[in-house]
């Protein structure tokens, strides 16, 4: 009651209670570089707040347990582990870190803003830590993937004697080991090191564009090829097939990232009017929704982890099964054993009586 006493309280916000939630925000709001909502106008945000909250709260187990299925189905099988499903499972890691850590304290996040128009500093950096991790591990990995298929697509047989499934798995663990660095600098310089962060984005980005652009003209003159009746091997037209199962996939993740960046660079160095807070509300839900719909474009894209993950989940399923019949007949034995005890200890206290 007194949660929902507070959240009338601030829908009915008018400006005589204005200077004194402002005062309230100057006592609370110093926390590093981040930036609270102007509280004179914040009941206009407790609609944006609750809306996007709700979202965030449906899909976050659904991405925990999609991101979950594409981590175990590469990591598993060894068939699977190739450079190009390595980076993908790296940037499902990076989305399972969105259904971990990132979508429950954004929650957490709006709906205290809503409650009591105040957010500890405490949950303010932890949902702060994990977008920036995400976003640097997911535009670096883009470019990455990115790149192995351009490599693919040039050297074509002599590619693997450069790209090779360990390099790749030591490329990615850089990758994160670099943005949690950067990440966690921020708190002790948050002007250079949030700028140089945000830069980095920006460029990996870019760097996807352009190499993104080259792959779609080599796939452009192989189709030519073939309409021309030209032979082509068998281990080109695979390249590049999954060159194109990777373009798609870069391209959903671009398309749902990318107006998060546009705004987060408006924000952080242009304007922070409350208009700005509302789309960086309704930005980063999209791009925390890419993180339950990316593994459905992976398993529809790339057959061989489609197929894998068609072949465990029966599996999980009679596992499910075989333990729920185990602890049947585990609360049958104890059930049983209860009552035999009961009938031996029943006539003694019948003599005792």
């Amino acid at each position: 009651m007194e949660s929902f006493a507070n959240f009338t309280f601030f829908l009915n916000f008018n400006s005589t209670n204005a200077s004194t939630n402002n005062a309230r925000f100057e006592l609370h709001g110093d926390c590093f570089h981040l930036p609270d909502a102007k509280f004179d106008v914040f009941h206009q945000r407790v609609q944006t707040n609750l809306v996007t909250g709700v979202v965030n709260a449906v899909l976050s187990p659904f991405a925990v347990v999609a991101n979950l299925l594409i981590v175990f189905v590469i990591s598993s099988r060894p068939s699977l582990q190739s450079p190009s499903n390595i980076l993908l499972a790296c940037l499902a890691i990076s989305d399972l870190q969105v259904g971990i850590l990132v979508q429950p304290s954004y929650v957490a996040y709006r709906l205290l803003e809503n409650a009591h128009g105040f957010v500890p500093c405490a949950v303010r950096m932890l949902y702060s830590t994990g977008f920036y991790v995400y976003f640097g591990v997911s535009f670096t990995t883009l470019s990455a993937v990115s790149c192995e298929r351009l490599l693919a697509l040039i050297f074509h047989m002599r590619y693997y004697t450069y790209v090779r499934p360990g390099r790749v798995l030591k490329a990615a663990i850089f990758i994160w080991f670099v943005n949690i660095l950067f990440t966690a600098l921020q708190w002790a310089n948050n002007g250079v090191f949030r700028g140089i962060h945000l830069a980095t984005w920006t460029f990996f980005l870019a760097i996807t564009f352009i190499i993104q652009i080259k792959i779609l003209q080599i796939i452009t003159r192989h189709q030519r090829q073939i309409k021309k009746q030209r032979p082509t091997s068998a281990q080109r037209q695979m390249q590049v097939k999954l060159a194109i199962n990777i373009a798609s996939i870069v391209a959903v993740y671009v398309m749902f990232n990318l107006p998060v960046l546009l705004v987060t660079l408006s924000h952080q160095f242009l304007f922070r009017h409350i208009d700005s807070y509302n789309s960086y509300s309704w930005t980063e839900t999209a791009a925390f929704v890419n993180s339950s719909l990316n593994p459905l474009v992976c398993i529809w894209r790339v057959k061989a982890i489609r197929k894998a993950i068609a072949e465990v989940l029966p599996k999980l399923r009679r596992i499910e099964i075989r333990q729920s019949w185990q602890e049947r007949n585990e609360i049958k034995r104890e059930k049983g054993v209860f009552l035999v005890k009961f009938t031996k200890i029943a006539p003694l206290e019948n003599l005792r009586e």
